[in-house]
């Protein structure tokens, strides 16, 4: 089973009798997903969408997620799974960049959609019981199977190709690292499913797990359901995780079952992620990957989370088998993350000159990441080279947050960057500084934002300045700015 057709019939067919997700009020067996998907292939194929089309998902967890994924990978299509907080205009601009040939989203999201070439479909509609058709044409393991959307500090959205081969490898480490079971297991979705926990939650999946989507995240939403349907895994981010704590930590809730809460896509500090483990038991495993290259590359394993004191629980793990890490151009130990290994995409979608920015001839991925390596292989993140801001496990571009302050017409210039914040790790903040006797507030460019991007993207902190730092060449000293807020923190990553 070298491609995801193959390992999706193979699910279909293997547990037709085991549950495979909950759709709210009820559960659909292996069979019923199978059935599912194959009326959402009819459909797509009546609607002209055919094999190496691109479809966005841009919906809540829910479980037609997954009849429409298994639907995607049974046919030869490309899966461009988005998060569902992103304003409607966005969406649309990556539908666009992939030439997207449908857009499934949620109902607000439609009049964004509202541009030449942008076809939407009715969720309800493409998910209904009809008739079936099988696929007809069978992927090859090089073939693209999906595209995950990252950008860099331009804001501008790149995808990252992923294929077959790429996410059988990612379900292959997921399986040699966690402790995967098969039917048994069931799958809690309260991160989105669009990104790490899908990712996680497909290598269950593919192992006749069950599957358990949440639509939105609440510290009893989600632990009710843990006791509830007896989960034993758990995907999150660590702002999940660390507001899990403090309501596991009450006591209410029966979480014995949990055998495995991976969690990613951010930085922990070393004693959030000890009260975690303390509150949760000995099921913890730090996962670190990119869009570019698929998670998990490390793995620090539950373990290395029970000793207080232990430096290695200040790491990201160490390196699942089939992957390489190393660091390049290093000052002290300290240099830039570059990985060599499958989980690695083979370049952007459709940008080949970014793409040799960060590839080289021999497949390695420079990250943007900064960190070191022990004598032991454990890696330890201590920065991003690239200005990323990582806020509630979610990526927040200053440049695009810059363009939508910038609409506004009083204002001069303007940096975003990210900020200490207690429960999100890093917030985003922005100086501005105005033409002279403008009345603008620092609402108002709240407000901007709120208006064109997703409600995560707005800052938090809004600072009115008379001038910014620049740098020799005459640019915006960014990193200067965002030191200030910084210098008490002893690495430049959330806590």
């Amino acid at each position: 089973m070298n491609t995801l057709a193959a390992l999706t019939r193979n699910a279909h067919e293997r547990y037709a009798d085991h549950p495979a997700v909950y759709d709210g009020s009820a559960w659909l067996t292996f069979a019923d997903l199978g059935a599912r998907a194959r009326g959402v292939a009819a459909r797509l194929r009546e609607r002209g969408v055919g094999p190496g089309d691109r479809v966005v998902i841009a919906l809540r967890n829910r479980a037609e997620i997954l009849q429409i994924e298994h639907a995607l990978f049974l046919s030869g299509l490309v899966r461009v799974a988005v998060s569902s907080r992103l304003h409607g205009r966005e969406i649309a601009g990556i539908a666009r960049d992939c030439a997207a040939a449908l857009v499934v989203c949620e109902p607000e999201h439609v009049s964004a959609l509202e541009w030449p070439h942008i076809s939407s479909a009715d969720l309800d509609e493409l998910t209904a019981p009809g008739p079936e058709l099988p696929a007809v044409s069978e992927p090859g393991p090089g073939d693209v199977a999906a595209l995950m959307y990252t950008s860099g500090t331009t804001g501008e959205p790149k995808g990252a190709i992923v294929t077959h081969r790429q996410w059988l490898a990612m379900i292959g480490a997921i399986r040699e690292r966690l402790p995967v079971r098969g039917p048994g297991d069931v799958v809690v979705h309260a991160a989105p499913m669009s990104h790490f926990g899908g990712s996680i939650g497909s290598a269950y999946t593919f192992s006749g797990a069950a599957a358990v989507p949440l639509p939105k995240f609440g510290a009893d939403v989600v632990l009710g359901a843990v006791e509830e349907f007896r989960a034993t895994v758990l995907p999150l981010v660590p702002t999940m995780l660390k507001e899990l704590t403090t309501a596991a930590e009450l006591g209410r809730y029966r979480l014995r079952s949990l055998t495995a809460v991976p969690y990613g896509g951010a930085a922990i500090s070393a004693p959030s992620a000890l009260r975690a483990a303390g509150a949760f038991g000995e099921v913890l495993y730090q996962c670190y990957g990119l869009s570019e290259a698929l998670a998990p590359l490390t793995v620090l394993p539950p373990e290395a989370h029970m000793r207080a004191g232990d430096s290695r629980l200040a790491s990201a793990g160490r390196a699942v088998p089939g992957v390489e890490i190393e660091i390049v151009d290093p000052v002290g130990g300290i240099g830039e993350v570059v990985v060599r290994g499958a989980p690695v995409m083979p370049g952007y979608w459709n940008r080949p000159e970014q793409s040799a920015e960060v590839l080289d001839q021999d497949g390695r991925f420079r990250t943007g990441d900064i960190g070191r390596l022990d004598e032991d292989g454990y890696l330890y993140l201590v920065d991003r080279r690239r200005d990323v801001i990582v806020s509630g496990g979610f990526n927040v571009y200053p440049g695009e947050v810059e363009r939508a302050i910038s609409e506004l017409p009083d204002v001069r210039e303007v940096v975003v960057f990210g900020i200490p914040h207690e429960r999100w790790g890093e917030a985003v903040a922005a100086a501005v500084v105005l033409a002279p006797g403008s009345r603008l507030t620092g609402e108002d460019v709240v407000q901007a934002c709120r208006d064109r991007l997703a409600a995560y993207k707005k800052p938090l902190h809004v600072d009115l300045v008379g001038e910014l730092p620049m740098s020799s060449t005459g640019k915006i000293n960014r990193r200067e700015v965002r030191d200030r807020y910084w210098s008490v923190r002893s690495r430049n990553v959330g806590d």
